[in-house]
């Protein structure tokens, strides 16, 4: 279909289940410039989606409710995307530039966060945030845009689901659901920024370190089950859960103590042999670890 000097990818017919499709250079002997809105809406079946060089224009609702998609390819070039477009996009983890030559590991990932969690759209500028140039000043706008967010109350954006008949009870439930999945979040992201600290300034690092003590020192969880770190650290759904290197980014931030520690090795269950070893470590002398394995049960 025609739009304006260039051809859109109208809509995505494929079958199968959990395989990468790249969005051909050309169709009809017109080159594809833009992708149809809903053109991939609530399509379930990819985990890779490649956009072609030469794309300007990606409309609204595009890639809305692709609920397994993991990774988007995007080219290095300035584009429009209009309303909606990553709604919905929960598994979204990496969106990769191609032709990228800004040299930050975290990239891909900051780019997703900033456009499925934060919601922060104007922050697609894959020509910008991949450009060696200008990656600097796109990281600045980032760290601002992630301050706030973490800055947010967390109720902000809550919008009640409506089922069948709904109550003001239903509303009770929800709420705290909505609550404690923006922090966990907001956790996310923190750790997200610490592990891939390129162009992190003193007082952002602070201000993350600090956000991640705070959801410490607010913890409150019945015994034997974990707190919001835990729950974080230990998520097998998170593409960075398990990984020794976000328990070293806690205890940097003063975050490993007693009482989080047993919740940490109660939450790994002792599946993971490298995290349970750095968490004995991180055991204060022998005499504490005696008093810790008394009062945990294996």
């Amino acid at each position: 279909m025609m739009h304006g000097e260039g051809h859109w990818f109208v809509r995505y017919v494929g079958s199968g289940r959990f395989f990468s499709f790249a969005v051909p250079k050309e169709e009809d002997g017109a080159a594809v410039t833009g992708i149809a809105p809903k053109a991939f809406l609530s399509c379930k079946t990819l985990r890779k989606l490649e956009i072609p060089d030469g794309v300007v224009r990606i409309g609204d609702w595009a890639f809305a409710h692709m609920q397994n998609l993991e990774e988007l390819v995007l080219p290095f070039s300035g584009m429009e995307c209009g309303k909606k477009v990553f709604l919905d996009c929960r598994r979204l983890r990496k969106i990769t530039v191609r032709g990228c030559t800004a040299k930050n590991q975290g990239l891909p990932y900051f780019l997703a966060s900033a456009v499925t969690v934060m919601e922060k759209d104007a922050l697609l500028r894959p020509e910008f945030a991949g450009d060696e140039r200008t990656h600097g000043e796109w990281m600045g706008q980032y760290d601002r845009a992630l301050a706030d967010y973490l800055e947010a109350p967390d109720e902000e954006g809550f919008e009640p689901v409506f089922i069948g008949w709904f109550h003001v009870e239903d509303m009770d439930e929800q709420i705290p659901k909505y609550v404690e999945g923006k922090r966990k979040d907001k956790i996310r992201l923190a750790l997200q920024r610490l592990r891939y600290p390129d162009y992190l300034d003193e007082t952002m690092e602070e201000r993350l370190r600090g956000y991640l003590a705070g959801q410490m020192r607010e913890r409150d969880v019945p015994a034997g089950k974990g707190g919001l770190l835990t729950d974080v650290v230990c998520d097998r759904d998170w593409e960075y859960c398990r990984q020794v290197v976000y328990l070293k980014i806690l205890k940097e931030s003063g975050c490993l103590d007693w009482e989080e520690i047993r919740l940490l090795m109660e939450g790994l269950g002792g599946t993971n042999p490298e995290m349970m070893r750095y968490l004995l470590e991180c055991l204060d002398g022998e005499r504490a670890g005696e008093d810790f394995f008394g009062g945990l049960e294996l």
